[in-house]
């Protein structure tokens, strides 16, 4: 595993700073994460995660989106 991952890993443990219908998210020292709540359809992900980042204050439309899975973990990281 990469030095990437384990970074997320570490701030997964940390509290959220918010919870959608589809996400929980998380501020680290890379990014924003959005960490998946369920197995669905990646499209179904990928069309909400913008609308729900909104629900919690959050503008991430100028950002570089990168979908990961982390040990089973699957998840958006945001970054500029």
């Amino acid at each position: 595993m990469d030095l990437t991952c384990d970074l997320i890993i570490d701030f997964l443990k940390e509290d959220p700073i918010g919870e959608t219908d589809h996400f929980i998210w998380f501020i680290t020292d890379i990014g924003i994460v959005a960490l998946f709540k369920r197995e669905e359809n990646f499209e179904t992900y990928s069309s909400n995660v913008e609308i729900e980042a909104n629900k919690i204050a959050l503008d991430i439309t100028k950002e570089e989106k990168e979908y990961l899975k982390i040990k089973e973990r699957q998840l958006f990281l945001f970054y500029s």
